[in-house]
């Protein structure tokens, strides 16, 4: 999924839960308040980074998967600052 679809896609789920409250308020209203709370279940998300595992014992299953978990992580923080950026410009 691209970022910017996963921006849409969470704007469109609290929009939904938003609609289905016991109260209601007009759609621009709700729509906004569901960009921010996006917001900040993305910054929740960049904010809860996780830290290397401390049981790996990178020696006995390789190098390369100590890089490839870093990858990992690079590949994930990156995709979720960009879907922060597509909510921004939404």
């Amino acid at each position: 999924m691209k970022p910017k679809e996963k921006a849409k896609e969470l704007i469109h789920h609290y929009t939904k839960e938003l609609l289905s409250a016991k109260y209601s308020i007009n759609g621009f209203v709700i729509e906004q308040l569901a960009k921010q709370c996006s917001l900040i279940a993305v910054d929740e998300i960049l904010n809860a980074r996780p830290l290397d595992p401390n049981y790996v014992d990178w020696d006995d299953c390789g190098a390369a998967h100590q890089y490839w978990y870093e990858a990992q992580k690079e590949e994930a923080l990156e995709f979720w600052n960009d879907v922060k950026s597509e909510l921004q410009s939404l």
